[in-house]
């Protein structure tokens, strides 16, 4: 319950799809370069409702929307960009864009004044300073759930274009929000969405996944893309039969990780000390703040996993926020989540 990945059990259309793949053995074939243009096309069409779609907007199908990031980390980085995100997020592409000699800066966001988000009068100070700069916005937030309205989208938008700023919008928990904008929408030509099946699909061991971007920056990225033999073929299969269901299926999986939520929250409000960050989260994770607890996050996640139950803590998500909070996935069977709850009874002091 620490990785975000999607354990229900698969939807019968997309497990035939699977099935049908491995007997025709399609994995004998590279898939096309820049992807399978019936998925490439179904990307876009399932943002095309909030997004605006030119012929200049194309997709890179990629090996899991972490081959995306590392590819726009990498790509836009040099020691004279300033790489510019929360803290906390999700650190890859931070390591990514150091390597290049990218400067890091981590916008601090765990407070109740910045409603755990960046606030537009930090990110301008920073863009203004910065020069050459990428911001890496992660929305929903991982670890927190939290996720930004339509008036702090545009102004981000807004900042970004006035100071030239490329944006990486990582929208992986997308599936998961009550409600959500991208950026491309006010923002396209210098904006990369990246897109993930690995969350709301379940098919995180496949590595399929996407970004979308308008030319020219399209072709700037394709120029070193590291899967030029394509990605995994029998992903990008059980990808496309998913369109078919999406609606359904997500449907789905919100009403069972939200239950999840809702049970996990309620028997830590049964213990003094430990609250939810952002309740309920917009992604398919819930986030416990234990710094008024009597037990640290790392005590208690350590104790979790001598009961094999594996969940993340903060540590994983910043130098600055150790043993602070616990982030624990809620895309799983309800029987793990009545099994941890179970667990904590016994590992939470009365």
């Amino acid at each position: 319950m620490g990785q975000n990945t999607n354990h229900l059990p698969t939807h019968p259309l997309v497990e035939e799809a699977l099935l049908h793949a491995v007997r025709e053995q399609t994995f004998n074939l590279y898939a096309p370069p820049s992807g399978m243009e019936e998925l490439k096309e179904l990307v876009l069409d399932d943002i095309s409702g909030a997004s605006k779609r030119s012929d200049k907007t194309g997709v890179l199908i990629t090996d899991g929307a972490v081959e995306g990031l590392y590819l726009t980390s990498k790509r836009l980085s040099d020691e004279h960009t300033t790489f510019i995100t929360s803290d906390p997020t999700w650190v890859w592409p931070l390591k990514f864009s150091a390597n290049e000699g990218a400067k890091i800066v981590r916008l601090p966001i765990y407070n109740d004044r910045n409603n755990f988000k960046i606030l537009a009068e930090q990110l301008k100070e920073e863009l203004e300073r910065a020069g050459k700069s990428v911001l890496y916005l992660v929305d929903p937030l991982n670890p927190l759930g939290s996720s930004y309205n339509e008036a702090e989208i545009t102004e981000i938008a807004s900042l970004a274009r006035d100071n030239d700023t490329i944006v990486i919008h990582d929208c992986t928990y997308r599936d998961f929000a009550f409600e959500h904008f991208l950026i491309r929408d006010f923002y396209p030509e210098k904006t990369i969405t990246t897109y993930s099946f690995s969350k709301w699909l379940g098919i995180a061991g496949l590595r399929t996944g996407a970004i979308i971007v308008d030319e020219p920056l399209l072709s700037f990225l394709i120029d070193d893309q590291p899967n030029i033999l394509g990605s995994n073929i029998v992903g990008q299969i059980a990808a496309i039969a998913a369109f078919k269901v999406k609606t359904e299926w997500v449907t789905h999986i919100n009403s069972v990780q939200r239950r999840n939520q809702e049970r996990i929250k309620s028997t830590f409000d049964l213990f003094e000390g430990f609250n939810p960050i952002v309740y309920p989260s917009n992604g398919n994770f819930i986030s416990i703040d234990c710094t008024e607890s009597p037990l640290r996050a790392n005590y208690v996640a350590e104790k979790l996993l001598q009961k094999n139950i594996f969940v993340r803590t903060s540590d994983y998500h910043s130098d600055v926020l150790k043993d602070t909070f616990l982030k624990i996935s809620t895309t799983v069977p309800e029987k793990w989540a009545d099994q941890l709850c179970h667990e904590l009874h016994e590992i939470l002091p009365r």
